[in-house]
């Protein structure tokens, strides 16, 4: 059985504020005597579900598609429910009763529960969700060489109401003070997602050469 984890890409998603919404052009249609529908999609890279490269935040990181293709491919899985509320962070005190599992896994799924705000409270989802700290990816990036990618169910690694430690976070999970990155997939649905029985886990992007992020494809297997 598989689930998916990505939002279908809309107009007007929830995004981090300021960022553009997808826009659709019509280059043919059957309906105005074409042979066929085409598209150019105008598409913001960090919008919907998105994975993070090193280029994001650190100017001598690989783009996207330099990325080893197993690097958005999870045979490991660990999803863990951590429930914040609106600006709070997850801290170190937060994982490391999980430190054993994370030993064993290469994507950390980070459940909040925000993923609610998508649909009641956009507003508050954009501007006020929860954030990994900088102290957190530091305990991270210095504990668990396994992880290749962290999973959250808000809008973004950082909070819109703390950029600054947000920043922080961003350079030190994408290596920008270590020999190594732990790379970020942002925006996911957990929504009915099992705690236990997740077998697999893709998170397939656009390989766009020379960008930093690109929107996934992602799901699980159960």
């Amino acid at each position: 059985m598989y689930k998916l984890l990505s939002y279908p890409i809309c107009k007007n998603m929830p995004t981090w504020p300021g960022s553009s919404s997808v826009d659709l052009t019509p280059n043919s249609s059957i309906d105005k005597g074409d042979v066929a529908y085409t598209y150019t999609i105008h598409l913001f890279n960090h919008y919907g579900t998105h994975f993070d490269a090193p280029l994001h935040f650190n100017k001598n990181g690989l783009p996207i598609s330099e990325l080893p293709l197993n690097t958005f491919i999870y045979n490991s899985p660990l999803l863990i429910d951590i429930p914040k509320q609106p600006g709070e962070k997850v801290e170190p005190a937060d994982l490391e009763i999980f430190a054993d599992k994370i030993l064993n896994c290469d994507l950390l799924m980070i459940r909040t529960g925000f993923w609610k705000n998508r649909m009641e409270e956009p507003d508050v989802y954009e501007k006020n969700g929860p954030a990994i700290s900088s102290r957190t990816a530091k305990w991270l990036l210095d504990n668990f060489l396994n992880i290749k990618a962290v999973a959250l169910d808000f809008v973004s690694l950082a909070s819109y109401s703390d950029q600054n430690d947000g920043n922080l976070a961003h350079q030190i999970m994408l290596g920008t003070f270590h020999q190594h990155y732990i790379c970020i997939i942002e925006d996911v649905n957990m929504a009915d997602l099992p705690a236990d029985g997740i077998c697999k886990v893709a998170a397939i992007p656009l390989f766009v050469e020379g960008v930093d992020s690109c929107p996934v494809t992602m799901w699980a297997e159960l």
